[in-house]
């Protein structure tokens, strides 16, 4: 019979006969049918504020009651303690986490407040809010320096590795205990931790990278320098050198023909050139208009699992959905992925029966903005264990597509024993 342990539950598939490897499909790698949520506020990898509010506005609108309504049990420690860990490694002096507190206050206060605005329109009426006007935090977010005199370090590189070594941390304790490993960012910069540290638990793990953007810039490469736009270029071994803070994750524990990306509709220049010379597997949007997304999903899992048999992860930017539909988070672009596309995607994970962690980043609560000024109507099909009028769109969103990912179903089917 197959180990419980979760590195056990996938080990040696590669020289097995097919009736062990369809038994191996057929068995989920987390015994437990636990959750482990692990709450990320880290925005450190770019300029946009707002990012961080979203583990606590997931956990508001309903997600904990959701998941137990399909039967999972859920471990939720509160908040990674970012400004604690700094403090212990003498790292971070400037950063002043009593601002994060207070905007917490605010957002709560904001949502008791009826919400006939959007999050940042009232917080800039209240005169609290971080930054100095959205527009401008967009700006700053995507504003690069002149290749001339910006330096070839990534900006904040020891305080991102070592905050980004207490999400690795987090996720390899979960992981290694037989749970599943949910990780709510903040930014994408967070996967460099999640994704690492179930390498280290999975070594056969393969990655579905759901994104508008591909994150693979190198600090050769990149335009602004900020880590969000680094990660998967870093687990890939595509650095030069570790930046500073970073001794922990190595470089190249994912394999390039363990990565596959959905949805990518704004890539750079050199970092198309890197993924084009590599052997990672890139869907692009035009993928997706040319083959529909269920084909899309098929031949992505088809090149980073041919044998159907090894541990995946998912992790889905929010702004990899058409800003239409999820207009909260930071870096927009148009043309992405529908709805039910992005649905359709977590749904499939799902039914892999091998998701073993997911990321989910990016989702910005001070940028959503209600419709018509006025809080969301209940639809029919809304999740009644979900507080749909309390939360704004693609907060709602972000809710849904984890429960898509964790087996809910429209026919109710029973996705996990």
């Amino acid at each position: 019979s197959l180990s419980s342990h979760p590195r056990a539950a996938f080990g040696r598939r590669a020289h097995t006969a097919p009736a062990v490897r369809l038994l191996a499909a057929m068995s989920t790698p987390y015994k437990t049918r636990a959750v482990e949520y692990i709450g990320a506020p880290f925005c450190e990898g770019q300029n946009l504020a707002g990012a961080d509010l979203a583990p606590q506005a997931l956990r508001d609108a309903g997600l904990a009651r959701a998941l137990k309504a399909l039967g999972w049990a859920v471990h939720d420690a509160g908040d990674l303690d970012f400004e604690t860990h700094f403090r212990a490694k003498g790292v971070g002096r400037g950063v002043d986490a009593s601002k994060r507190r207070d905007t917490i206050e605010t957002y709560e206060e904001w949502r008791a407040s009826g919400k006939t605005s959007n999050f940042a329109e009232w917080a800039h009426a209240q005169e609290v809010l971080r930054v100095d006007g959205v527009a401008e935090a967009e700006q700053q977010a995507t504003k690069a320096l002149a290749p001339a005199t910006r330096p070839r370090e990534v900006i904040n590189a020891e305080l991102m590795g070592c905050g980004l070594e207490l999400v690795h941390g987090a996720v390899a304790r979960a992981a290694a205990a037989g749970r599943f490993a949910l990780t709510i960012g903040g930014d994408h910069s967070v996967a460099a931790g999640s994704v690492s540290a179930l390498c280290g638990v999975y070594p056969k793990l393969s990655v579905i990278w759901v994104d508008a953007h591909a994150d693979a810039n190198t600090p050769a490469t990149s335009p602004s320098l900020h880590y969000h736009g680094m990660p998967a270029a870093h687990l890939l071994g595509w650095f030069d050198r570790s930046p500073a803070g970073f001794d922990w994750l190595r470089g190249g524990c994912l394999a390039e023909q363990s990565l596959a990306y959905i949805g990518l509709r704004d890539v750079d220049e050199e970092e198309a050139r890197l993924l084009r010379e590599s052997k990672v597997h890139v869907f692009t949007m035009r993928d997706v208009d040319k083959h529909g997304i269920g084909r899309v999903v098929e031949m992505a899992l088809q090149a980073i699992d041919p044998h159907g048999c090894v541990p995946l992860h998912l992790s889905l930017d929010i702004d990899a959905v058409d800003p239409m539909a999820a207009p909260g988070t930071g870096t927009t672009a148009r043309g992405g992925l529908s709805y039910r596309e992005i649905h359709y995607i977590c749904e499939e994970m799902a039914m892999t029966k091998r998701l073993v962690g997911m990321d989910l980043v990016e989702v910005n609560p001070e940028l959503d903005r209600q419709q018509h000024g006025r809080p969301q109507a209940a639809m029919h099909g809304d999740n009644p264990h979900l507080n749909v009028g309390d939360v704004t769109p693609t907060v709602h969103l972000a809710t849904d597509l984890v429960l898509s990912a964790l087996g809910k179903t429209i026919m109710h089917d029973k996705v996990f024993p």
